[in-house]
């Protein structure tokens, strides 16, 4: 089970919370802090799967780069690339 969570607020409280977050879950995403528009503070973005999961994972990255390269074909196309 993945979830997806948006965190807004002040980084050394977003920090704080990632870190007890890291005691249940596995957390991708953490070391990207974007500034939030017309308010003050930054967002993250982080995706969360349970930390007894023994399953192996992709960074979402990875899974993003092979879903496009699969979807580079066109099926008219017969296997050609555009």
């Amino acid at each position: 089970m993945t979830i997806k969570v948006r965190l807004s607020g002040e980084p050394d409280e977003i920090a704080r919370l990632v870190e007890h977050l890291r005691d249940q879950f596995q957390v991708a995403g953490a070391d990207r802090a974007y500034p939030n528009r017309g308010s003050f503070g930054v967002r993250v973005y982080l995706e969360l799967r349970d930390a007894d999961t023994h399953q192996p994972t992709q960074p979402a990255t990875e899974q993003t780069a092979q879903r496009v390269r699969s979807e580079r074909v066109h099926p008219d196309r017969k296997g050609l690339e555009p």
